[in-house]
């Protein structure tokens, strides 16, 4: 990529801008020399380096300081860092602390609820939230961390004996009344969904054969990669369609939806 082609992203000032030391977070988009593009939550910057400073590699998550003027940022200092706010485990719901969760990324909206994605130690994790309270949690992978089902239960919900037919927990929903909603698979691949009321007693059971059509998890990776997305995080099966957040060849957080041919249906910006 030129550098005529790279100021073309960088929108003109209208008039002088006094410039700041300021710090900034974000991941490097494209690099070309001594300057770099950068995204962050408020744009793509274009960065120009320390003098003397090898440049990072496009992907790379960074913490810069230095000093910024409109849309452009010279860069005093540069260190590994995150392309978008972590949250502080201590700031999470009770259900979700001590999990062991990594790579979490908040996104609240204008109702107060706090939409949430993270790593678990054997996949991603969605949540909705509102305060200490969470309303929605689903796993991909292997499913939910026990722990986080066993936080999330009542005890007469987690000794009913219908619910050891579930061998992977996928979602824990839990209503304006307090009743609960369980979805997962049996070990021979069926679907199975279990109703509580708010103290635990058994309201529902079906189990039935699972016939989404939409793309496996893995083969959604898989072809998400090949349309030039990485860092693909959490990953939900619809009927016919899948749901991912990932980072676009843009070098933008994205949630990014594929039909069951792989074909992308819509991209938008998750914002932090």
């Amino acid at each position: 990529m030129t550098l005529t082609l790279a100021m073309a992203l960088v929108a003109p000032l209208a008039a002088p801008v006094a410039a700041q030391e300021t710090q900034l977070s974000g991941t490097v988009a494209e690099v070309f020399g001594t300057q770099m593009v950068l995204t962050t939550s408020d744009g793509r910057l274009l960065v120009t380096l320390p003098e003397g400073t090898a440049a990072p590699a496009p992907g790379t998550a960074l913490t810069l300081t230095g000093t910024r003027t409109g849309d452009t940022f010279a860069a005093a200092t540069l260190s590994a860092g995150t392309a978008a706010p972590v949250a502080d485990e201590a700031t999470l719901p009770a259900p979700l602390r001590g999990l062991g969760l990594s790579d979490i990324r908040t996104r609240r909206d204008d109702d107060g609820d706090v939409y949430l994605y993270a790593r678990t130690a054997t996949g991603w994790l969605r949540a909705e939230a509102r305060g200490d309270r969470l309303h929605e949690v689903q796993g991909d992978g292997a499913g939910l961390p026990p722990d986080l089902i066993a936080a999330m239960l009542p005890a007469p919900a987690r000794d009913e004996p219908r619910l050891t037919e579930i061998a992977r927990m996928t979602e824990i929903e839990v209503d304006d009344d307090g009743e609960i909603s369980v979805e997962g698979f049996a070990a021979d691949g069926m679907r199975i969904e279990m109703e509580f009321a708010r103290d635990g007693v058994l309201q529902g059971f079906e189990r039935e054969t699972d016939d989404r059509r939409s793309m496996t998890e893995a083969a959604a990776r898989d072809r998400l990669a090949a349309l030039g997305y990485r860092d693909v995080g959490f990953v939900e099966r619809g009927g016919r369609h899948v749901t991912a957040i990932a980072t676009n060849p843009s070098g933008d957080v994205v949630e990014v939806r594929l039909d069951d041919q792989g074909r992308v249906e819509r991209e938008r910006l998750w914002l932090n």
